[in-house]
Protein backbone atom coordinates (compact mmCIF):
# COMPACT_ATOMS: atom_id res chain seq x y z
CA UNK A 1 0.00 0.00 0.00
CA UNK A 2 1.50 3.35 -0.98
CA UNK A 3 1.62 6.35 1.33
CA UNK A 4 -1.23 8.23 -0.38
CA UNK A 5 -3.54 5.23 -0.22
CA UNK A 6 -2.64 4.61 3.42
CA UNK A 7 -3.39 8.22 4.38
CA UNK A 8 -6.67 8.29 2.46
CA UNK A 9 -7.76 5.07 4.15
CA UNK A 10 -6.85 6.61 7.51
CA UNK A 11 -9.02 9.62 6.64
CA UNK A 12 -12.01 7.29 6.36
CA UNK A 13 -11.82 6.67 10.11
CA UNK A 14 -12.81 10.32 10.63
CA UNK A 15 -16.02 10.30 8.59
CA UNK A 16 -19.42 8.79 9.45
CA UNK A 17 -19.35 4.97 9.24
CA UNK A 18 -21.99 4.85 6.50
CA UNK A 19 -19.97 7.20 4.32
CA UNK A 20 -16.78 5.22 4.91
CA UNK A 21 -18.58 2.02 3.92
CA UNK A 22 -19.84 3.70 0.74
CA UNK A 23 -16.33 4.84 -0.19
CA UNK A 24 -14.95 1.33 0.26
CA UNK A 25 -17.73 -0.10 -1.93
CA UNK A 26 -16.83 2.46 -4.60
CA UNK A 27 -13.17 1.43 -4.31
CA UNK A 28 -14.17 -2.18 -4.97
CA UNK A 29 -16.43 -1.17 -7.87
CA UNK A 30 -13.78 1.08 -9.39
CA UNK A 31 -11.17 -1.69 -9.17
CA UNK A 32 -13.58 -4.13 -10.83
CA UNK A 33 -14.34 -1.75 -13.69
CA UNK A 34 -10.67 -0.83 -14.08
CA UNK A 35 -9.84 -4.50 -14.58
CA UNK A 36 -12.62 -4.91 -17.17
CA UNK A 37 -11.75 -1.79 -19.16
CA UNK A 38 -7.96 -1.84 -18.93
CA UNK A 39 -7.68 1.33 -16.83
CA UNK A 40 -4.92 1.86 -14.28
CA UNK A 41 -6.26 0.15 -11.14
CA UNK A 42 -4.09 2.17 -8.76
CA UNK A 43 -5.35 5.45 -10.21
CA UNK A 44 -8.92 4.18 -9.96
CA UNK A 45 -8.37 3.17 -6.33
CA UNK A 46 -6.88 6.53 -5.31
CA UNK A 47 -9.66 8.44 -7.09
CA UNK A 48 -12.28 6.31 -5.35
CA UNK A 49 -10.67 6.70 -1.92
CA UNK A 50 -10.55 10.49 -2.30
CA UNK A 51 -13.81 11.20 -4.05
CA UNK A 52 -15.94 11.83 -0.95
CA UNK A 53 -13.28 13.44 1.22
CA UNK A 54 -15.58 16.42 1.92
CA UNK A 55 -18.95 14.69 1.53
CA UNK A 56 -19.78 14.82 5.24
CA UNK A 57 -19.50 18.62 5.39
CA UNK A 58 -22.63 20.75 5.69
CA UNK A 59 -23.84 23.00 2.89
CA UNK A 60 -22.65 26.05 4.79
CA UNK A 61 -19.20 24.60 5.38
CA UNK A 62 -18.84 23.69 1.69
CA UNK A 63 -19.72 27.23 0.65
CA UNK A 64 -17.20 28.59 3.15
CA UNK A 65 -14.48 26.31 1.78
CA UNK A 66 -15.37 27.41 -1.74
CA UNK A 67 -14.92 31.05 -0.72
CA UNK A 68 -11.63 30.25 1.04
CA UNK A 69 -10.36 28.51 -2.09
CA UNK A 70 -11.56 31.29 -4.38
CA UNK A 71 -13.53 28.69 -6.32
CA UNK A 72 -15.97 29.62 -9.06
CA UNK A 73 -19.46 28.85 -7.77
CA UNK A 74 -22.21 28.25 -10.30
CA UNK A 75 -25.72 29.36 -9.29
CA UNK A 76 -26.71 25.69 -9.19
CA UNK A 77 -23.91 25.05 -6.70
CA UNK A 78 -25.45 27.67 -4.43
CA UNK A 79 -28.81 25.94 -4.69
CA UNK A 80 -27.25 22.50 -4.09
CA UNK A 81 -23.90 23.03 -2.30
CA UNK A 82 -23.42 19.27 -1.93
CA UNK A 83 -22.36 19.30 -5.59
CA UNK A 84 -19.23 21.19 -4.54
CA UNK A 85 -17.77 18.40 -2.47
CA UNK A 86 -15.96 16.86 -5.46
CA UNK A 87 -14.30 19.96 -6.93
CA UNK A 88 -13.41 21.37 -3.51
CA UNK A 89 -11.60 18.16 -2.54
CA UNK A 90 -9.12 18.59 -5.40
CA UNK A 91 -6.83 21.23 -3.79
CA UNK A 92 -6.91 19.33 -0.51
CA UNK A 93 -5.98 16.04 -2.17
CA UNK A 94 -3.16 17.77 -4.01
CA UNK A 95 -1.76 19.83 -1.15
CA UNK A 96 -2.43 17.65 1.90
CA UNK A 97 -2.29 14.14 0.44
CA UNK A 98 0.20 14.57 -2.40
CA UNK A 99 -2.14 13.47 -5.20
CA UNK A 100 -0.64 15.01 -8.34
CA UNK A 101 -2.16 12.85 -11.10
CA UNK A 102 -4.33 15.31 -13.06
CA UNK A 103 -6.61 12.53 -14.27
CA UNK A 104 -7.26 11.31 -10.73
CA UNK A 105 -7.97 14.86 -9.57
CA UNK A 106 -10.22 15.41 -12.56
CA UNK A 107 -12.15 12.26 -11.70
CA UNK A 108 -12.76 13.49 -8.17
CA UNK A 109 -13.82 16.92 -9.44
CA UNK A 110 -16.28 15.51 -11.99
CA UNK A 111 -17.86 12.74 -9.94
CA UNK A 112 -20.68 14.92 -8.58
CA UNK A 113 -22.04 16.42 -11.81
CA UNK A 114 -20.13 14.75 -14.67
CA UNK A 115 -18.59 17.06 -17.28
CA UNK A 116 -17.80 17.30 -20.95
CA UNK A 117 -14.55 15.79 -22.24
CA UNK A 118 -14.27 13.27 -19.40
CA UNK A 119 -11.46 10.74 -19.59
CA UNK A 120 -12.05 7.01 -19.25
CA UNK A 121 -10.91 7.11 -15.62
CA UNK A 122 -13.24 10.02 -14.91
CA UNK A 123 -16.19 8.19 -16.44
CA UNK A 124 -15.24 5.08 -14.49
CA UNK A 125 -15.28 6.88 -11.12
CA UNK A 126 -18.55 8.67 -11.87
CA UNK A 127 -20.25 5.42 -12.81
CA UNK A 128 -18.68 3.40 -9.97
CA UNK A 129 -19.96 5.93 -7.44
CA UNK A 130 -23.50 5.59 -8.77
CA UNK A 131 -23.68 1.81 -9.18
CA UNK A 132 -22.03 0.51 -6.04
CA UNK A 133 -24.26 -2.29 -4.70
CA UNK A 134 -26.03 -0.34 -1.96
CA UNK A 135 -27.07 2.45 -4.35
CA UNK A 136 -28.08 0.04 -7.11
CA UNK A 137 -30.13 -2.25 -4.87
CA UNK A 138 -33.81 -2.16 -5.82
CA UNK A 139 -33.50 0.57 -8.44
CA UNK A 140 -33.92 -0.99 -11.87
CA UNK A 141 -32.59 2.02 -13.84
CA UNK A 142 -29.38 1.91 -11.81
CA UNK A 143 -29.15 -1.86 -12.21
CA UNK A 144 -29.34 -1.24 -15.96
CA UNK A 145 -26.47 1.25 -15.68
CA UNK A 146 -24.52 -1.39 -13.76
CA UNK A 147 -25.07 -3.93 -16.53
CA UNK A 148 -23.98 -1.47 -19.22
CA UNK A 149 -20.86 -0.49 -17.27
CA UNK A 150 -19.36 -3.94 -17.76
CA UNK A 151 -19.16 -3.42 -21.52
CA UNK A 152 -19.45 0.31 -22.31
CA UNK A 153 -18.67 3.17 -19.93
CA UNK A 154 -20.12 5.75 -22.33
CA UNK A 155 -23.41 3.88 -22.56
CA UNK A 156 -23.50 3.50 -18.78
CA UNK A 157 -22.80 7.19 -18.26
CA UNK A 158 -25.46 8.20 -20.77
CA UNK A 159 -28.02 5.88 -19.17
CA UNK A 160 -27.32 7.27 -15.72
CA UNK A 161 -27.54 10.88 -16.89
CA UNK A 162 -30.84 10.14 -18.64
CA UNK A 163 -32.16 8.67 -15.39
CA UNK A 164 -30.82 11.62 -13.39
CA UNK A 165 -32.55 14.13 -15.67
CA UNK A 166 -35.88 12.34 -15.22
CA UNK A 167 -35.50 12.26 -11.43
CA UNK A 168 -34.45 15.91 -11.40
CA UNK A 169 -37.55 16.89 -13.34
CA UNK A 170 -39.79 14.84 -11.06
CA UNK A 171 -38.17 16.17 -7.88
CA UNK A 172 -37.80 19.73 -9.22
CA UNK A 173 -34.03 19.67 -8.77
CA UNK A 174 -31.86 22.12 -10.69
CA UNK A 175 -29.68 20.58 -13.40
CA UNK A 176 -26.04 21.57 -13.30
CA UNK A 177 -24.58 22.97 -16.55
CA UNK A 178 -21.81 20.37 -16.37
CA UNK A 179 -24.39 17.57 -16.31
CA UNK A 180 -26.18 19.00 -19.32
CA UNK A 181 -22.88 19.45 -21.18
CA UNK A 182 -21.83 15.85 -20.46
CA UNK A 183 -25.13 14.42 -21.66
CA UNK A 184 -25.19 16.61 -24.78
CA UNK A 185 -21.67 15.49 -25.67
CA UNK A 186 -22.68 11.84 -25.38
CA UNK A 187 -25.82 12.41 -27.48
CA UNK A 188 -23.74 14.16 -30.16
CA UNK A 189 -21.24 11.30 -30.23
CA UNK A 190 -24.03 8.72 -30.59
CA UNK A 191 -25.60 10.67 -33.46
CA UNK A 192 -22.24 10.97 -35.20
CA UNK A 193 -21.83 7.20 -35.06
CA UNK A 194 -25.32 6.61 -36.44
CA UNK A 195 -24.71 9.05 -39.30
CA UNK A 196 -21.32 7.63 -40.26
CA UNK A 197 -21.40 5.91 -43.68
CA UNK A 198 -21.34 2.14 -43.74
CA UNK A 199 -17.91 0.75 -44.68
CA UNK A 200 -17.67 -0.55 -48.22
CA UNK A 201 -17.16 -4.27 -48.59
Amino acid sequence: MNDIEERLRAALTKVPPGLAAHVLRVVDEAARLAHIHGIDPEAAKIAALGHDLLRAHSDGRLLTIAEEQGATIDPVDRLEPVLLHGPLAVPILREQYGVIDADVLGAVAAHTTAASRMSRLQKLLFVADKIEPYKADGRSPVQRVRELADSDLDAALRAYLDYHVLVALDERWPLHPNTIAARNELVAAERAVRRAPEPRT
